[in-house]
């Protein structure tokens, strides 16, 4: 799966200029998750992420080009325990699977894809409410005052989404990227639309695009995507 792997290097690029803390997944505890979302009241919330008018955005991007060798957590910016006011959020997911057959079974591997999509939206930890818009990409974040009291971190509630990953049959390595900085969520921000339109793309050729790629909406997608242009001759045939 080669599709989003330039998106992938773009992110890392962008965030290259920036230190960052890193924690290994195996150095990190999971954060008690709950079996449905928790609505946190305002006046219960000691904390907001990502919150109008500060920015937010959350994507996803699936490989099989070794990109990501070890579970990980990667935080740019402050921790939660650091953060005192409002400011802006991201949450990015890569993930390292095996392969998903793209080049045998196209629909199989795109319903691989949008069930690791799915997944972020059955991870509840506990005291960490997430208010996800599909249509707009963002992801806001509501802690309680007592999840802070009980020492809440990026690392912890990272390994909980790992955890949650790495019981999807087909994934190697889960990397979770927490940013707190709003100027490099501002410099994300335009990834997720692009990584939304090569996900569009793949949808319309499995449904069945025009084969006539000068009189096709999606021509752009594919010219800059590797392997797309592929997939499309290969469902055409």
């Amino acid at each position: 799966m080669k599709l989003y792997d330039n998106m992938i290097d773009v992110t890392m690029d962008v965030l290259s200029h920036t230190e960052c803390k890193r924690v290994s997944a195996g150095a990190a505890s999971a954060w008690k998750c709950l079996e449905n979302s928790e609505f946190i009241m305002q006046r219960d919330a000691g904390l907001e992420l990502g919150s109008a008018p500060e920015p937010s955005v959350n994507y996803t991007c699936v490989t099989t080009s070794g990109r990501v060798t070890e579970d990980e957590i990667l935080i740019y910016g402050k921790d939660i325990r650091e953060i005192s006011g409002g400011c802006g959020f991201a949450r990015v997911v890569i993930l390292e699977t095996e392969d998903l057959g793209e080049e045998t079974d196209q629909e199989k591997a795109f319903q691989a894809i949008r069930n690791l999509e799915f997944v972020r939206y059955h991870v509840f930890p506990e005291g960490y409410m997430v208010r996800v818009s599909s249509q707009s990409n963002q992801e806001q974040v509501r802690i309680s005052k007592d999840a802070l009291k009980k020492g809440i971190s990026f690392a912890s509630v990272g390994a909980a989404y790992i955890s949650k990953y790495k019981a999807v049959s087909g994934v190697k390595n889960v990397r979770i990227i927490f940013i707190t900085d709003s100027s490099l969520v501002k410099e994300i921000l335009p990834n997720a639309d692009k990584i939304d339109a090569i996900t569009k793309t793949l949808t319309h050729i499995l449904d069945g695009m025009p084969t006539d790629c000068g009189h096709c909406s999606m021509k752009a997608v594919c010219d800059e995507v590797e392997g797309m242009k592929e997939l499309h001759l290969g469902k055409k045939k």
